[in-house]
C-alpha cells in the first residue's frame, strides 16, 4: 500500500520537500493510516507535519475521539490544533443539511489552523472507496459532469492545497496495512446506519456491483479521473464567461445579463449560474433538479422568482438575472417557480412547498385539510404525465377557473362559496401549470390533474404554514 501511496503522489505532484503538511485526523482507520504514512515519509520528503481535528458535536462520543486524536498526536511528537463547534445549531440557523453544515465548518476550521501556523498543504483521508460512493451517490441524484467528476486528488483552496495521498487506495488495503503495524482507531457507530444514503451504497450497492465486476471500485475511480478532466475544460470556459455576464454585482446581490446567457449551450449556463451563485453566497449547494428548473425558468417572459437553498434568490427581471441574498418584502401580487422534487420555502408569503415523486398509489389522497401545530397543512397527489411545463406558486388573477367534480368554477365564486373573506384571498397560495390554476391549496384540486388508479408517476405536493412567517 505505501508503494501505492508513493505512485499517487509522484503522478498528482501533491509534495515537494520541505512541503509544511496540516493532517486531518478524525480518529478513524483512514485518517490515521494517513499520518503514519506521512510521518513514514517525513523524512524523505523533508515534511513538516502537524494533526488537526474538528470535533462536529453532532454524536455523544465525539470528546472521546478528540481526545483519540490529542494522544495520538503525542505519541508522535506532532503538535495537535483542534476545534469543537456544534454543527446542528449551526445547520438549522444556516437552512443547511447536517451533512452540507459539517463539511463546511470542518474546511472553514482546516484553512484557519493552516493559516495560522504556516502550513500550505493539507492532507485529507479520502479513499478509493470514498470516491467510488461519490460518485455512485451523485449519479443516483442525476448529478451532472461536475459532480461525477468525483473527489480530487488535488485542490488548490487559495494560498493552501488539499491533497488526498489515499485516493487510489482502497479501504480493505487500509485495514490490511494498519493491523500490520498494529495500529488504533476509532470506530463511528454511524458509519453502519444504512438509513443514510453513503452507508446503504457502501454496504449493500458496492457489494452487489462487486458480483459484476470485482475491480469495480477501480472502474470507477478511473471514471472519475476521466470526467474530472472534462470537467476542468468545462469550468475553464465557464469561469472565462462569467465576467462577461455580470451587468452589476455588489456583496449580496450579482446581475447577470440574461440574453447573453441564455445564447450559451446549455450545459455552460448550468456550469455558469452554480458559480454566479457561490460567488452570492459559498453556503448555497443547489442540486441538479434546482439547475434544471433555473434553465427551464430562464426562456420566460416577464418577472418572476426562484428560491434556492441557503436563502438564495434568482430573480428574472426582463433582461436581467438577478441573484441575491436580500430578503424579500412581502407581494400583494406573487408568483414563484416550485422546485421539482425538493423544497420551495417562501418566507415573505409564509409558506413551505414540499414536492416529490410517488411511485403508483392504488387509492390517491385527495387534499387535505388539517389544524395542527402549525396551523394549515395541505398534501396533494397529482397525475405527473398531466402537468405541462413547470409548476409555479402564485396568487389569485383576474378570470381564474378550476375544474372540480361538480363542473368548472370561477375562482370568485369558489371563495365565495367557501365564504372566504375578501382580505384574505389575495393571500391563498394557488399550484398551477402553464395551461390551468391545479391545485388552491388545502381547499381543492382540479378533477383532470388528480392522481387515480391508473396514474402511472405521481408528483405529491406538501403545502405547510410556516410559523412566524410574514
Amino acid at each position: 500500500m505505501l508503494d501505492q501511496v508513493k505512485k499517487t503522489i509522484k503522478q498528482y505532484r501533491m509534495l515537494t520537500p520541505g512541503d509544511r503538511v496540516l493532517v486531518a485526523v478524525s480518529g478513524g482507520v483512514d485518517s490515521v493510516v494517513l499520518l503514519y504514512v506521512l510521518r513514514e515519509l517525513q523524512k524523505s520528503e523533508k515534511l513538516s507535519l502537524a494533526v488537526a481535528h474538528f470535533d462536529h458535536a453532532i454524536r455523544a462520543d465525539s470528546a472521546a475521539d478528540a481526545e483519540f486524536v490529542r494522544k495520538l498526536a503525542r505519541s508522535l511528537k506532532l503538535r495537535c490544533y483542534s476545534e469543537r463547534a456544534d454543527v446542528p445549531a449551526y445547520a438549522k440557523a444556516q437552512k443547511l443539511s447536517l451533512e452540507v453544515a459539517a463539511r463546511t465548518l470542518r474546511y472553514q476550521f482546516l484553512e484557519r489552523a493552516a493559516q495560522a501556523h504556516n502550513f500550505h498543504k493539507i492532507a485529507l483521508g479520502h479513499t478509493l472507496n470514498d470516491q467510488a460512493e461519490t460518485l455512485l451517490m451523485r449519479l443516483l441524484r442525476g448529478a451532472g459532469l461536475e459532480g461525477l467528476s468525483g473527489i480530487p486528488p488535488v485542490r488548490p483552496s487559495g494560498e493552501l492545497t488539499y491533497i488526498r495521498p489515499l485516493i487510489e487506495c482502497t479501504r480493505d488495503q487500509i485495514v490490511a496495512f494498519a493491523q500490520a503495524h498494529k495500529l488504533s482507531w476509532r470506530e463511528d457507530p454511524t458509519n453502519y446506519d444504512t438509513t443514510i444514503v453513503r452507508n446503504k451504497i457502501r454496504h449493500e450497492l458496492i457489494p452487489t456491483l462487486k458480483e459484476y465486476n470485482p475491480k469495480v471500485l477501480e472502474a470507477l475511480g478511473r471514471a472519475a479521473r476521466l470526467l474530472g478532466q472534462a470537467a476542468q475544460v468545462l469550468d475553464c470556459q465557464a469561469e472565462q464567461a462569467l465576467p462577461t455576464l455580470i451587468t452589476s454585482e455588489n456583496t449580496q446581490e450579482l446581475a447577470l445579463d440574461l440574453k447573453g446567457l441564455v445564447a450559451m449551450p446549455e450545459y455552460l449556463q448550468a456550469l455558469v449560474l452554480r458559480r454566479a451563485i457561490a460567488r452570492v453566497n459559498p453556503l448555497c449547494e443547489p442540486e441538479a433538479a434546482h439547475i434544471e428548473a433555473l434553465l427551464r425558468w430562464l426562456s420566460r417572459r416577464g418577472a418572476g422568482e426562484l428560491h434556492l437553498p441557503a436563502g438564495v434568490r434568482v430573480l428574472r427581471r426582463h433582461t436581467q438575472l438577478i441573484i441575491t441574498t436580500h430578503p424579500a418584502a412581502p407581494p400583494k401580487r406573487f408568483e414563484y417557480l416550485l422546485t421539482v422534487p425538493g423544497e420551495t420555502v417562501l418566507r415573505e408569503i409564509g409558506w413551505r412547498f414540499v414536492t416529490r415523486s410517488l411511485h403508483p398509489h392504488p387509492r390517491p389522497l385527495s387534499p387535505l385539510r388539517e389544524r395542527g401545530a402549525r396551523g394549515v397543512r395541505g398534501r396533494v397527489l397529482l397525475d405527473a404525465d398531466k402537468i405541462q411545463g413547470s409548476l409555479v406558486v402564485r396568487n389569485r388573477r383576474p378570470g381564474d377557473r378550476i375544474r372540480l367534480r361538480s363542473g368548472t368554477k370561477k375562482l370568485q365564486d369558489f371563495f365565495t362559496d367557501r365564504k372566504i373573506p375578501r382580505e384574505q384571498r389575495d393571500a391563498i397560495p394557488l399550484i398551477c401549470d402553464e395551461n390551468a390554476l391545479i391545485w388552491i391549496v388545502g381547499e381543492a384540486v382540479h378533477e383532470d390533474y388528480r392522481a387515480t388508479p391508473q396514474t402511472k408517476h405521481i408528483v405529491e405536493i406538501r403545502a405547510e404554514r410556516i410559523e412566524g412567517a410574514v
